[in-house]
Protein backbone atom coordinates (compact mmCIF):
# COMPACT_ATOMS: atom_id res chain seq x y z
CA UNK A 1 0.00 0.00 0.00
CA UNK A 2 1.68 3.60 -1.07
CA UNK A 3 2.92 5.04 2.44
CA UNK A 4 1.19 8.52 1.88
CA UNK A 5 -2.45 7.76 1.55
CA UNK A 6 -4.07 6.72 4.67
CA UNK A 7 -7.79 5.75 4.85
CA UNK A 8 -10.43 7.72 7.27
CA UNK A 9 -12.78 5.03 7.02
CA UNK A 10 -13.13 5.14 11.16
CA UNK A 11 -12.65 8.74 11.41
CA UNK A 12 -15.55 9.85 8.78
CA UNK A 13 -17.01 6.98 6.83
CA UNK A 14 -18.33 5.09 9.94
CA UNK A 15 -20.12 8.23 11.34
CA UNK A 16 -21.23 9.25 7.98
CA UNK A 17 -22.11 6.17 6.37
CA UNK A 18 -26.17 5.92 7.73
CA UNK A 19 -26.28 9.84 7.97
CA UNK A 20 -25.77 13.03 5.54
CA UNK A 21 -23.56 10.79 3.63
CA UNK A 22 -26.55 8.18 2.44
CA UNK A 23 -29.27 10.97 1.93
CA UNK A 24 -26.22 12.81 -0.61
CA UNK A 25 -25.98 9.57 -2.20
CA UNK A 26 -29.94 8.73 -2.71
CA UNK A 27 -30.56 12.35 -3.77
CA UNK A 28 -27.59 11.97 -6.75
CA UNK A 29 -28.90 12.69 -10.06
CA UNK A 30 -27.55 12.63 -13.61
CA UNK A 31 -26.77 16.40 -13.47
CA UNK A 32 -24.67 15.95 -10.38
CA UNK A 33 -23.25 12.82 -12.25
CA UNK A 34 -22.25 15.41 -14.88
CA UNK A 35 -20.81 18.14 -12.50
CA UNK A 36 -17.75 15.81 -11.06
CA UNK A 37 -15.19 17.37 -12.52
CA UNK A 38 -11.28 16.62 -13.44
CA UNK A 39 -10.02 17.22 -10.05
CA UNK A 40 -12.21 14.88 -8.13
CA UNK A 41 -11.51 12.10 -10.47
CA UNK A 42 -7.33 12.71 -9.98
CA UNK A 43 -8.01 12.91 -6.15
CA UNK A 44 -10.10 9.68 -6.51
CA UNK A 45 -7.77 7.89 -8.69
CA UNK A 46 -4.63 6.67 -6.35
CA UNK A 47 -7.74 4.77 -4.45
CA UNK A 48 -8.50 2.99 -7.51
CA UNK A 49 -5.59 2.29 -8.72
CA UNK A 50 -4.65 1.02 -4.92
CA UNK A 51 -3.27 -2.32 -4.96
CA UNK A 52 -0.92 -5.23 -2.75
CA UNK A 53 2.65 -5.81 -3.98
CA UNK A 54 1.15 -8.96 -5.24
CA UNK A 55 -0.77 -6.64 -7.85
CA UNK A 56 -4.43 -7.26 -6.16
CA UNK A 57 -6.05 -4.20 -6.87
CA UNK A 58 -7.88 -3.17 -3.53
CA UNK A 59 -10.46 -0.74 -4.58
CA UNK A 60 -13.25 -3.49 -5.34
CA UNK A 61 -16.67 -4.25 -3.02
CA UNK A 62 -15.44 -7.82 -2.36
CA UNK A 63 -12.12 -5.77 -0.23
CA UNK A 64 -14.74 -2.98 0.50
CA UNK A 65 -17.35 -6.16 1.80
CA UNK A 66 -14.76 -7.34 4.36
CA UNK A 67 -15.02 -3.86 6.46
CA UNK A 68 -18.50 -3.05 6.35
CA UNK A 69 -20.98 -4.55 3.93
CA UNK A 70 -22.41 -0.77 3.22
CA UNK A 71 -19.15 -0.03 1.64
CA UNK A 72 -19.64 -2.84 -1.23
CA UNK A 73 -22.21 -0.34 -2.71
CA UNK A 74 -20.07 2.77 -1.88
CA UNK A 75 -17.08 1.13 -3.87
CA UNK A 76 -19.31 -0.07 -6.81
CA UNK A 77 -20.50 3.59 -6.66
CA UNK A 78 -16.92 5.34 -6.99
CA UNK A 79 -15.49 2.83 -9.30
CA UNK A 80 -18.84 3.41 -11.53
CA UNK A 81 -18.46 7.36 -11.42
CA UNK A 82 -14.61 7.06 -12.26
CA UNK A 83 -15.76 4.87 -15.15
CA UNK A 84 -18.25 7.48 -16.00
CA UNK A 85 -16.55 10.27 -16.17
CA UNK A 86 -13.59 9.27 -18.47
CA UNK A 87 -16.26 7.63 -20.61
CA UNK A 88 -18.35 10.97 -20.98
CA UNK A 89 -15.01 12.76 -22.03
CA UNK A 90 -15.07 10.77 -24.80
CA UNK A 91 -18.95 10.51 -24.66
CA UNK A 92 -20.38 14.05 -24.35
CA UNK A 93 -18.26 15.70 -27.44
CA UNK A 94 -19.61 12.73 -29.35
CA UNK A 95 -22.98 13.53 -27.99
CA UNK A 96 -22.65 17.23 -28.82
CA UNK A 97 -21.37 16.60 -32.57
CA UNK A 98 -24.72 14.59 -32.40
CA UNK A 99 -26.85 17.44 -31.05
CA UNK A 100 -24.99 19.66 -33.31
CA UNK A 101 -25.70 17.36 -36.60
CA UNK A 102 -29.15 16.81 -35.43
CA UNK A 103 -29.91 20.41 -35.57
CA UNK A 104 -28.29 20.45 -38.75
CA UNK A 105 -30.17 17.87 -40.36
CA UNK A 106 -33.36 19.24 -38.90
CA UNK A 107 -32.21 22.58 -40.73
CA UNK A 108 -31.56 20.62 -43.83
CA UNK A 109 -34.72 18.79 -43.71
CA UNK A 110 -36.38 22.40 -42.98
CA UNK A 111 -34.58 23.68 -45.76
CA UNK A 112 -35.40 20.22 -48.30
CA UNK A 113 -39.16 20.55 -47.64
CA UNK A 114 -38.89 24.50 -48.69
CA UNK A 115 -37.10 23.15 -51.58
CA UNK A 116 -39.47 20.71 -52.30
CA UNK A 117 -41.74 23.22 -52.89
CA UNK A 118 -40.50 25.42 -54.80
CA UNK A 119 -39.40 22.59 -57.05
CA UNK A 120 -42.99 21.77 -57.27
CA UNK A 121 -43.61 24.96 -58.02
CA UNK A 122 -40.80 24.70 -60.96
CA UNK A 123 -42.40 22.19 -62.32
CA UNK A 124 -45.93 23.42 -62.58
CA UNK A 125 -44.52 26.47 -64.09
CA UNK A 126 -42.58 24.07 -66.29
CA UNK A 127 -45.42 22.12 -66.94
CA UNK A 128 -47.65 25.19 -67.83
CA UNK A 129 -44.96 26.59 -70.37
CA UNK A 130 -44.44 22.95 -71.89
CA UNK A 131 -48.78 22.97 -72.32
CA UNK A 132 -47.76 26.30 -73.81
CA UNK A 133 -45.09 25.03 -76.10
CA UNK A 134 -47.01 22.44 -77.61
CA UNK A 135 -49.50 24.71 -78.46
CA UNK A 136 -47.30 27.00 -80.04
CA UNK A 137 -45.28 23.98 -82.00
CA UNK A 138 -48.79 22.61 -83.25
CA UNK A 139 -50.10 26.03 -84.20
CA UNK A 140 -46.45 26.97 -85.98
CA UNK A 141 -47.13 23.69 -87.94
CA UNK A 142 -50.91 24.30 -88.83
CA UNK A 143 -49.41 27.71 -89.94
CA UNK A 144 -46.66 25.88 -92.11
CA UNK A 145 -48.96 23.31 -93.53
CA UNK A 146 -51.28 25.93 -94.58
CA UNK A 147 -48.16 28.10 -96.09
CA UNK A 148 -47.41 25.21 -98.21
CA UNK A 149 -50.67 24.84 -99.85
CA UNK A 150 -50.60 28.62 -100.37
CA UNK A 151 -47.27 28.10 -102.23
CA UNK A 152 -48.91 24.99 -103.90
CA UNK A 153 -51.87 27.04 -105.05
CA UNK A 154 -49.46 30.40 -106.31
CA UNK A 155 -47.18 28.23 -108.25
CA UNK A 156 -49.84 26.64 -110.02
CA UNK A 157 -51.59 29.98 -110.41
CA UNK A 158 -47.73 31.28 -111.87
CA UNK A 159 -47.44 28.36 -114.26
CA UNK A 160 -51.03 29.15 -115.67
CA UNK A 161 -50.07 32.63 -115.88
CA UNK A 162 -46.56 32.05 -117.75
CA UNK A 163 -48.77 29.20 -120.04
CA UNK A 164 -51.14 32.31 -120.68
CA UNK A 165 -48.37 34.76 -121.35
CA UNK A 166 -48.44 34.43 -124.95
CA UNK A 167 -52.15 35.38 -125.36
CA UNK A 168 -51.76 38.73 -123.06
CA UNK A 169 -50.91 40.73 -126.33
CA UNK A 170 -53.31 39.50 -128.20
CA UNK A 171 -56.11 39.54 -125.16
CA UNK A 172 -54.89 43.78 -124.63
CA UNK A 173 -55.80 44.01 -128.28
CA UNK A 174 -58.48 42.55 -128.17
CA UNK A 175 -59.75 44.38 -125.31
CA UNK A 176 -58.76 48.05 -126.63
CA UNK A 177 -60.71 47.06 -130.25
CA UNK A 178 -63.82 45.99 -127.72
CA UNK A 179 -63.71 49.21 -126.13
CA UNK A 180 -63.69 51.24 -129.89
CA UNK A 181 -66.23 49.17 -131.16
CA UNK A 182 -68.56 49.78 -128.01
CA UNK A 183 -67.99 53.55 -128.33
CA UNK A 184 -68.61 53.26 -131.91
CA UNK A 185 -71.42 51.13 -131.72
CA UNK A 186 -74.49 53.75 -132.06
CA UNK A 187 -72.77 56.05 -135.20
CA UNK A 188 -72.05 52.42 -136.83
CA UNK A 189 -75.83 51.48 -136.12
CA UNK A 190 -76.78 54.82 -137.07
CA UNK A 191 -75.18 54.56 -140.40
CA UNK A 192 -76.56 51.05 -141.15
CA UNK A 193 -80.02 52.33 -140.31
CA UNK A 194 -79.41 55.30 -142.61
CA UNK A 195 -78.04 52.99 -145.67
CA UNK A 196 -81.04 50.28 -145.14
CA UNK A 197 -83.66 53.28 -145.12
CA UNK A 198 -82.38 55.46 -147.55
CA UNK A 199 -79.82 53.88 -150.36
CA UNK A 200 -82.19 50.55 -151.04
CA UNK A 201 -82.95 52.02 -154.51
CA UNK A 202 -79.63 53.39 -155.55
CA UNK A 203 -76.66 51.04 -157.02
CA UNK A 204 -73.36 50.74 -155.10
CA UNK A 205 -71.45 53.73 -156.45
CA UNK A 206 -74.20 56.10 -155.26
CA UNK A 207 -74.60 53.76 -151.62
CA UNK A 208 -70.79 54.33 -150.97
CA UNK A 209 -71.28 58.39 -151.68
CA UNK A 210 -74.28 58.39 -149.41
CA UNK A 211 -72.34 56.36 -146.51
CA UNK A 212 -69.51 58.16 -146.89
CA UNK A 213 -69.79 61.97 -147.98
CA UNK A 214 -73.25 62.19 -146.28
CA UNK A 215 -73.63 60.22 -143.08
CA UNK A 216 -69.97 59.90 -142.03
CA UNK A 217 -69.95 63.59 -142.56
CA UNK A 218 -73.09 64.09 -140.22
CA UNK A 219 -71.76 61.73 -137.78
CA UNK A 220 -68.84 63.53 -137.55
CA UNK A 221 -70.56 67.19 -137.25
CA UNK A 222 -72.32 65.61 -134.39
CA UNK A 223 -68.85 64.26 -133.00
CA UNK A 224 -70.90 60.78 -132.74
CA UNK A 225 -68.42 57.80 -133.13
CA UNK A 226 -68.29 55.74 -135.66
CA UNK A 227 -65.76 53.43 -137.89
CA UNK A 228 -65.12 55.43 -141.02
CA UNK A 229 -64.30 51.97 -142.93
CA UNK A 230 -67.66 50.39 -141.56
CA UNK A 231 -68.28 47.19 -143.93
CA UNK A 232 -72.12 47.31 -143.84
CA UNK A 233 -73.24 44.09 -144.83
CA UNK A 234 -70.39 42.75 -142.02
CA UNK A 235 -71.89 44.56 -139.71
CA UNK A 236 -75.87 44.06 -140.90
CA UNK A 237 -75.55 39.88 -141.22
CA UNK A 238 -73.19 36.87 -140.44
CA UNK A 239 -70.75 35.38 -142.77
CA UNK A 240 -73.20 32.41 -143.27
CA UNK A 241 -75.90 34.26 -144.94
CA UNK A 242 -73.07 36.67 -147.24
CA UNK A 243 -72.26 33.18 -148.39
CA UNK A 244 -75.71 32.45 -149.24
CA UNK A 245 -75.99 35.78 -151.14
CA UNK A 246 -73.00 35.14 -153.38
CA UNK A 247 -74.85 31.21 -153.74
Amino acid sequence: MTPWIKDSFDKYTRTNLTGPLLKELAAFSKDDKDMINEETIELLEPYIQMQTLDGEKLFTPEVAGITSKALVGLCTWCAAMSSYHKASKIVKPKLKLLDLKTIELTEAQDNLKQAQVELDEVNAIKQKLREQYDEKVAFKTELSDDAKKTQKKMDQANRLINSLEDNKIRWIENAKEFSRRKKQLVGNVAKACAFVSYCGPFNSEFRRKLTIDYFQADLDARQIPAAGDLKLTEFLVDISTVGEWNL
